[in-house]
């Protein structure tokens, strides 16, 4: 049986190896690389170009962090079976005030792209990192992060104006996400004291809820979902229905 694509979209600067350690069997991942910037290029245009590495008709899109509001942008240019948010958010009104007050005095431009890539206290606690090897592997991705690319996406992400809802979404988001918090908005799937990084540390959690959203795209894949999630779902995973 050919195994469905899924193409994912990692986190800000972020590499496929964000992914590692989620279990979807049964899909193939297609990881969607950055690309760097143009100059005074907008979200919605450098979206435009990632679509080139999109293959699938209606592609179904995993967007991580940044990744995921980068699929939202995708998904408002071609149609798409189903997005999927992972601590992420969904329109401007999400993003938390503390970086729209930022992005409308502009701080985050004064502060050098250098101090930003450097792991500490402050990053650990913001991403919800707690072992040594947590913390050594949030501060490789912010060594690999360019800095150019890095200082873009950041003013991209604070001055975000989506406010179109897409129909076919559906986001996973942790209770203990420090960066982009869950606040009033209710996810679909919440993975119960989940932190920003919660792909790596709740890669289990982060998979079974995967596998059921992925489900309701491919019915052919629901029973061998069944069997991989059993029971124990219900008690990692709080799914909340959206009205």
């Amino acid at each position: 049986m050919t195994q469905k694509e899924i193409y994912f979209i990692s986190g800000l600067g972020a590499d496929s190896s964000v992914f590692q350690f989620l279990n979807l069997q049964g899909y193939q991942q297609v990881h969607v690389k950055w690309l760097p910037p143009l100059a005074g290029e907008s979200l919605q245009d450098y979206a435009g170009r990632l679509i080139e590495q999109i293959q699938s008709d209606e592609p179904t899109l995993v967007g991580l962090s940044f990744g995921g509001i980068v699929a939202i942008e995708i998904a408002n240019r071609i149609p798409t079976a189903k997005v999927i948010l992972i601590s992420s958010i969904t329109n401007r009104d999400e993003i938390p005030w503390y970086f729209r007050l930022a992005g409308m005095l502009c701080l985050h431009k004064l502060v050098p792209a250098w101090l930003l890539k450097r792991a500490n206290f402050i990053t650990y606690w913001f991403f919800g990192v707690k072992t040594r090897e947590e913390k050594q592997q949030l501060a490789e991705i912010l060594q690999r992060t360019d800095e150019q690319f890095l200082k873009w996406a950041i003013d991209k992400i604070i001055t975000w104006q989506n406010r179109n809802m897409l129909q076919n979404l559906v986001r996973i988001h942790g209770t203990s996400d420090r960066l982009l918090l869950m606040g009033s908005a209710k996810p679909d799937y919440r993975i119960d004291r989940g932190g920003h990084l919660m792909v790596i540390d709740h890669a289990d959690e982060v998979s079974k809820a995967l596998l059921q959203i992925l489900s309701q795209v491919t019915p052919d894949a629901q029973e061998a979902v069944k069997e991989s999630v059993g029971k124990e779902v219900e008690a990692a995973i709080e799914h909340e229905t959206v009205s």
